[in-house]
């Protein structure tokens, strides 16, 4: 500790001409208890017009632990990406380039992934003083198309390996969503191109054929055998009401919904059992012979699933998460072929636009319908 005083104390306490009188000589002079408490305050008073400084060290920045480098790496990856698509946006402008199918997909590359950095709370500010670098560190603008679609694989596979390891189950939910997110622009991107996204670094496996108990609760496990199982139910009944190939597809769609189903009741030993939640029929809405409430039909129950399996993500275990990933990207993918706008957290509808949802409602209900 050091101190720097300001001025040193007047060798005359009473100032000439002030107008008070000096002790007269033969007073009593103060005792030694009196002098011992002036001393205590003349040494106060002295500090207090001294400059106190206290030589500590500055506090030393805290470690990040595992949660928060999962959330600082995919709020990094959101600004990159978003940067990119700035970048190309900017591009174009320059050269006048007419809007094409890439137009809407750059817009929602760089909306959605600005909307993921800030759910994700954004750039982390520990609060302490940056110092500045000898260098500025720049970025290296996105050059094409091409490059974004690399820059986008590679932040979707990031965030699934993160989303399958963390924790943290609501994070692993929120961040399997923006997984889903990325591989749907990477998807579009590649579309608009004319480029084939790459594959996945670790594709995922289809759910388990097998009677063992997987890692999921059984009661997770009966949301999504329901849910798989209404949508193959709707589809059927849609598909006896079609002809030609839209009643092939509408068949198709059935056959693998009702094979999910399958699958996951195998998966949770309740197969054949007395506790297999699948149902005979399930309610329909009325109308169901006009086209058009098929199609929203066929949308509204593939947006379901894609909520009931973003829920099972957030319940599963960290490491056991990738087959429910992987049916929340089917999910996704498939809403959006029936005609479902892309949005920003897929499976997540207290982020939607206008949403007033708790987020961690939990699993949708079914559409309901008859006992089996």
């Amino acid at each position: 500790m050091s101190a720097t005083c300001l001025a040193e104390p007047s060798a005359h306490p009473v100032p000439p001409g002030s107008g008070a009188r000096a002790p007269r000589a033969g007073a009593h002079a103060p005792g030694r208890p009196a002098r011992l408490v002036l001393a205590v305050l003349g040494a106060v008073l002295a500090l207090s017009g001294c400059g106190l400084r206290l030589e500590t060290p500055p506090p030393e920045p805290l470690v990040p632990d595992a949660v928060e480098l999962v959330r600082s790496r995919t709020v990094d990856d959101a600004l990159a990406l978003a940067a990119g698509a700035a970048d190309l946006v900017d591009a174009r402008s320059a050269t006048a380039a007419p809007e094409d199918a890439l137009t809407p997909v750059l817009a929602d590359v760089t909306a959605f992934s600005t909307a993921h950095a800030e759910q994700l709370g954004g750039v982390y500010d520990s609060g302490l003083p940056t110092p500045t670098p000898s260098t500025t560190p720049t970025r290296t603008p996105v050059a094409d198309a091409d490059a974004l679609l690399a820059l986008v694989a590679t932040a979707a596979d990031t965030a699934r390996t993160d989303a399958d390891a963390v924790e943290d189950g609501q994070l692993a939910r929120l961040l399997g969503s923006v997984a889903t997110a990325r591989a749907s622009l990477r998807d579009r991107l590649g579309a608009a191109i004319g480029a084939t996204p790459p594959e996945p670094v670790d594709p995922a496996p289809s759910p388990a054929a097998s009677v063992q108990p997987g890692p999921l609760t059984p009661e997770t496990y009966a949301d999504l055998v329901v849910a798989e199982d209404e949508v193959g139910y709707a589809y059927e009944v849609v598909a006896a009401k079609l002809t030609g190939d839209a009643r092939a597809a509408a068949q198709a769609d059935a056959a693998a919904h009702r094979a999910r189903a399958e699958a996951w009741a195998r998966e949770s030993g309740v197969d054949g059992t007395a506790i297999d939640p699948r149902r005979t029929a399930y309610a329909l809405p009325g109308g169901i012979d006009d086209p058009a409430v098929a199609v929203e039909l066929g949308r509204t129950l593939e947006l379901r699933l894609t909520v009931a399996y973003a829920s099972a993500v957030a319940v599963a275990p960290a490491g056991d998460r990738v087959p429910v990933l992987e049916a929340l990207r089917n999910a996704d993918a498939e809403a959006a072929a029936h005609g479902a706008p892309p949005v920003a957290f897929p499976g997540l509808p207290e982020q939607q636009p206008g949403a007033d949802v708790a987020p961690d409602a939990g699993p949708a209900e079914p559409a309901g319908g008859a006992g089996g």
